[in-house]
């Protein structure tokens, strides 16, 4: 198994591509930290789902945009499995899309800044010491294909996911001295247990544009997450791969 004693925290992993990256990780060797913020029942499913396909799992709640309630976490997972080696920063807030001029920044983009942008900056924050001590470490951050399709009513959620692609780089290249990779996962329009929030028309339409002629599944990007967090990809960071079928490529 390519990650087997290797340890790791997802945050937002109670469903959808988050449950899918901790089920990917734990299939391939490592503890898995199941991060929530408020759904502790389905957390505790996914804790229990991957035990019972023999992994290793334990849930963790925290409010990724308060610094005191991340450094709990992450003491937390120092006492259940001795250090995260692995972070993937996949919590995330969503508000319904809207045209710009209908937007107010408190409504539409400090809910997401909090959870995306703030949250990732103090898991990494609180990551990085453990890391750099050890000489190894992975981070994988969330964006979305978002980034290269410019679609409407998207203005606050690709920004702050623009604004998560630069820190990513960023941190990238001062990380990588220490035997630290930071690399992305962009999803495109992805199938979850959630409904997808467009219509069947915009789908049909969305399909049709993508060279490989379906949606995405969230187990495509725990693949790719597994990627970044394995050592062949020890010398590949600051990438974002787009997991989209073709239909974004950066």
């Amino acid at each position: 198994m390519k990650l087997e004693g290797r340890t790791a925290l997802v945050t937002g992993a109670t469903r959808g591509i988050g449950k899918a990256i901790a089920h990917a990780l734990a299939r391939e060797g490592a503890a898995v930290a199941v991060h929530y913020h408020a759904g502790e029942a389905a957390a505790q499913e996914t804790v229990k789902a991957i035990r019972e396909g023999g992994g290793s799992a334990f849930s963790v709640q925290a409010d990724v945009s308060r610094h005191d309630e991340v450094e709990r976490m992450f003491r937390e997972c120092e006492k259940q499995m001795g250090g995260v080696e692995i972070l993937v920063n996949n919590a995330r807030r969503l508000v319904k899309g809207r045209a710009f001029l209908e937007m107010n920044w408190e409504e539409d983009y400090e809910p997401q800044i909090q959870v995306m942008l703030k949250g990732a900056f103090h898991c990494c924050q609180a990551a990085l010491p453990g890391m750099r001590e050890r000489g190894r470490g992975r981070i994988v951050n969330v964006l979305s294909t978002v980034l290269g399709e410019k679609r409407a009513r998207t203005n606050s959620y690709g920004a702050v996911k623009s604004a998560l692609l630069y820190f990513s780089q960023n941190l990238a290249v001062e990380a990588g001295p220490y035997g630290v990779t930071v690399n992305m996962v962009s999803p495109g329009l992805t199938e979850t247990e959630r409904p997808i929030l467009h219509s069947d028309d915009y789908q049909r339409e969305y399909i049709d544009a993508i060279p490989m002629k379906r949606l995405g599944r969230s187990e495509d990007v725990g693949g790719a997450v597994v990627f970044f967090c394995s050592d062949e990809a020890a010398y590949v960071t600051g990438v974002n791969m787009a997991v989209s079928g073709g239909k974004v490529i950066f």
